[in-house]
């Protein structure tokens, strides 16, 4: 009964957490949707434009999930060419990392004090008023994950858990773990967080966490996919083309995990801190090698059925 409970607890924690993660996501995208569209058509005049504006918007608004999504809708708008979608699409994988960044900061203090500081700036008449809201949203996701950690202090030693983690050790099975985890969530920002909580608390070590966050990589390219199948051929091959993008990505880092887990040791003793270094490494050097063999990859793509048959349209 007591394990029921804990698990209930638990479930409930993570819930608040997603919860916290979609309404600030919602409260920037309410704040500035209109704005943003504006914003895509200046800066996808210049390549390194779409790059910067998918890492920046996805960093802001930490969903790389709606970025994503947006962008596989504007192109089948023909708001954005098809080479300007897969900029920004590469953009989203380097700034989805301040998710892990932010959520590292394993502190009781913050989620109070931006919760405070929301709820008191909500107060105030006008538009800032609505800055308020996503001020209040922000500390809410440091509370839950202050709360998930409390949540999982009984079950952290759990034989069970440890053992199933442990298994995770095997980097194809820990990768594997991630994308299942995040497809079902729906949210690699979520499986970060609760990874990060795992290794603060010595559940388990940088060799499991490594794999499951960067599988969650490819978990989170599923929405889009998902979005596409009711849009136009060029929404789905852009779409297609993120999730291979990711795949690639992790297949060419997945010889250099053991370089990669040196170097997040090396820059910091904390593991939270750790896990966020590397996953950045890991997105980073995927979006910048598909963004230096941009051209071929693009007309690689452009033989694709889904590209001839919407140039047709």
């Amino acid at each position: 009964m007591e394990n029921i409970e804990t698990l209930i607890v638990i479930v409930s924690a993570i819930t608040l957490f997603i919860y916290g993660l979609q309404s600030f996501s919602r409260e920037i995208e309410n704040f500035g949707e209109e704005r943003l569209s504006k914003w895509i058509g200046k800066l996808t005049k210049w390549s390194v434009g779409s790059f910067a504006l998918g890492a920046v918007v996805t960093g802001i608004i930490q969903s790389s999930t709606f970025v994503s999504s947006l962008t596989v809708s504007l192109v089948n708008s023909g708001v954005i060419s098809f080479r300007d979608s897969l900029l920004i699409l590469l953009g989203t994988n380097v700034g989805t990392t301040s998710t892990a960044w932010i959520v590292s900061i394993q502190s009781s203090f913050l989620g109070p004090f931006f919760i405070v500081l929301g709820t008191l700036i909500s107060m105030i008449p006008g538009r800032v008023a609505v800055a308020g809201k996503s001020i209040f949203y922000f500390g809410f996701i440091f509370f839950a994950l202050s709360l998930i950690s409390d949540a999982m202090q009984p079950i952290k030693d759990d034989p069970i858990l440890v053992e199933v983690l442990s298994k995770a050790s095997n980097p194809l099975l820990g990768i594997l773990y991630g994308i299942i985890i995040t497809v079902i969530i729906q949210s690699s920002s979520v499986v970060v967080g609760l990874v990060i909580v795992l290794i603060s608390q010595g559940t388990i070590d940088l060799s499991i966490a490594i794999p499951i966050v960067v599988g969650a990589n490819i978990g989170t390219t599923s929405t889009a996919l998902l979005v596409s199948f009711k849009m136009t051929p060029i929404s789905r091959l852009v779409a297609l083309s993120a999730s291979l993008f990711n795949v690639i990505g992790v297949l060419l880092m997945f010889p250099f995990f053991d370089i990669l887990e040196h170097i997040a040791i090396n820059f910091s003793e904390i593991r939270s801190l750790q896990v966020a270094m590397a996953f950045t490494i890991s997105n980073t050097f995927t979006s910048i090698f598909f963004f230096v063999f941009l051209t071929p990859t693009v007309r690689l793509l452009q033989k694709h059925r889904w590209y001839r048959e919407g140039v047709r349209e």
